[in-house]
């Protein structure tokens, strides 16, 4: 299977250590934690699922799963966010499996899991079609990908990733919806579905309106 981040995932790591600290502070799943909560629920529906957070981060995606009581495991190559994460698990009272490592690292099981989330991610990765490809595998037939992204930065307007990364990301200054439903559908994912609707703010209102999605598909089923 080609690599998610042959080049760049160690610097990747680094770069979203060195900022952990601050991270929470600006996060749009800090300030309108019941907007993702409630959009969240939606798009996973009322079953348990075993869930796998691919980029977890401080755990945007995997602590409100957690909450709607799906069974959770968050991989992160970044120690530095993860700590922050695994803090905000325990201070809830939350049961999350974390596991530090890269997406090529993480060495999850064929099949393993009803939904997958990518949340701004994508635009963080060399081969964000390999990402993809990993939810796949991991995900059962009839299983749920659920991505969430957007556009960060205007040309001209990027900052010190855009140096670091720019030249090994395809998506350096985000991705749009139309990049997204691209990308699914090349990866074979059926029903693209779109939530972002649902908020009734714009979850990154301090960026200045960021555009966003997230968005569900389906593995099919046979």
């Amino acid at each position: 299977m080609p690599l998610v981040a042959p080049k760049t995932a160690q610097a990747m790591a680094d770069h979203w250590s060195a900022r952990a600290h601050r991270f929470d502070g600006a996060a749009s799943h800090i300030r309108h934690r019941a907007e993702w909560k409630r959009v969240l629920a939606a798009a996973l529906g009322e079953r348990s699922l075993d869930v796998v957070d691919l980029g977890a981060g401080t755990g945007a995606c995997a602590l409100i799963a957690a909450e709607l009581g799906h069974r959770v495991t968050a991989i992160d190559g970044s120690e530095g966010m993860l700590a922050h994460a695994r803090a905000s698990a325990a201070e809830r009272g939350l049961s999350v499996r974390f596991v530090k490592a890269t997406m090529d690292e993480a060495g999850l099981a064929e099949a393993s899991a009803d939904a997958v989330t990518l949340r701004n991610v994508l635009w963080t990765l060399e081969n964000p079609c390999a990402a993809l490809a990993l939810a796949w595998r991991i995900l059962r037939p009839g299983g749920t990908l659920l991505v969430s992204d957007g556009m960060w930065r205007k040309p001209g307007q990027e900052r010190e990733a855009v140096e670091i990364f720019g030249v090994e990301l395809p998506f350096y200054n985000g991705l749009t919806e139309a990049d997204a439903r691209a990308l699914l559908r090349d990866a074979g994912f059926l029903d693209p579905k779109p939530w972002h609707g649902l908020f009734s703010v714009n979850p990154y209102d301090a960026y200045g309106e960021i555009p966003f999605f997230l968005l569900t598909a389906t593995k099919p089923a046979g």
